[in-house]
């Protein structure tokens, strides 16, 4: 069965990166022919045609690869994605009608792909998919509802999906209201569906030009906010580590502290490297709290957003640390003795164990079905 793969690919933001990944490789692994389908336009306006035409000198993908030549970083992830994904490309009606013809399902998910707040666009939600089966699966809206502005379109797009599994608690609630559909399902991440051992797979073709110390806290933070200094070094002086490390975030690349290492050179694989060896993870990163848990590594979670703004994203967080009991991971200056504590991972890989066996089906269900 043929399955076109639409999420974001990522250009930077490892989170985006690894569970694209994670969704590709574990349809590859249940036995599916799939491929990743970027963003095209359906209209097939000038501006697609002439990249098409450079597509087919070469030129398009000299100027993609020369875009990812600017770090080491977006090196490897430049890297990573020609070696572990087909892409299909579509720049002419040609090539569209081709697609249509040969796809049997298509898949969306995951990420904020449906977050309209902070970008919408139709085709995230299969617009040009036809008589097509569709499928979500993880999609996120990232916050508690779409926005009004944009409700009768989406409502008009969902309503053409034969299944739909989110992320969220919150978004089940949101997509249930807007459709009065009982069939919304929350599922796992797709970085959940993948277990310890893939990764442990994966990490093992991991490029760290940098000796670690034997006991570092792992720092990833995307928020560029000013109390995170402290925070950090209040974390460090709890848990009495002294090394710390940081991955820079492409949305804040600026952030370090005094006597820290800056290891601004991690493409996917290094990432998840470092937090698999890490005594300790701090970060505001959905995806890196979520391979945390996954691999069983400690963690504190810094909230970016205040809870009562109305664009936070910080349902996506209360959410994965509700439902696997580890809401005393966020830091609080009035909660030391709880995020100082040791995570007993026995239960929270139990409950794991079981939501990957419920997810996974629903994926094969909705294929099959």
């Amino acid at each position: 069965m043929k399955i076109s793969l639409v999420t974001w690919l990522g250009n930077g933001n490892y989170g985006t990166a690894l569970q694209s990944y994670a969704l590709y490789q574990k349809l590859k692994l249940l036995g599916y022919d799939i491929s990743f389908l970027p963003y095209f336009d359906r209209h097939f306006r000038l501006k697609s045609i002439l990249k098409g035409i450079l597509a087919v000198v070469g030129i398009l993908q000299r100027r993609d690869k020369k875009k990812f030549e600017k770090t080491k970083a977006l090196k490897k992830l430049y890297a990573f994605q020609k070696e572990k994904y087909e892409i299909s490309h579509i720049y002419f009606l040609k090539q569209y009608k081709r697609l249509l013809n040969k796809t049997d399902v298509f898949v969306t998910g995951s990420d904020q792909i449906w977050n309209a707040w902070y970008s919408f666009n139709p085709f995230y939600f299969l617009d040009f998919a036809k008589n097509k089966k569709r499928i979500a699966y993880a999609s996120s809206i990232g916050t508690n509802d779409f926005p009004e502005k944009y409700k009768g379109e989406i409502k008009k797009l969902l309503s053409r999906f034969s299944h739909i599994g989110v992320r969220e608690q919150a978004a089940v609630k949101a997509v249930f209201t807007l459709l009065n559909r009982d069939d919304i399902q929350q599922v796992l991440d797709p970085t959940f569906l993948l277990g310890p051992h893939e990764w442990n797979e994966l990490t093992k073709e991991a490029d760290v030009e940098l000796r670690l110390p034997s006991k570092y806290i792992l720092c990833y933070l995307i928020g560029n906010n000013p109390h995170y200094t402290g925070q950090l070094l209040n974390l460090a002086k709890g848990y009495g580590i002294k090394d710390i490390i940081i991955i820079p975030a492409v949305e804040n690349k600026s952030f370090k502290i005094p006597d820290s290492i800056v290891y601004d050179a991690a493409g996917p694989k290094e990432f998840v490297y470092l937090i698999q060896h890490a005594a300790l993870v701090c970060t505001d990163s959905f995806h890196a709290t979520a391979i945390s848990i996954n691999l069983s590594i400690n963690f504190v979670e810094f909230l970016r957003f205040k809870d009562t703004d109305k664009e936070s994203q910080n349902s996506r967080i209360h959410d994965i640390l509700n439902h696997y009991d580890l809401r005393s991971r966020i830091y609080s200056a009035n909660n030391e003795e709880e995020w100082l504590k040791e995570i007993d991972y026995m239960p929270v890989q139990a409950a794991l164990a079981e939501d990957r066996i419920k997810s996974v089906n629903f994926l094969i269900d909705s294929i099959e079905h």
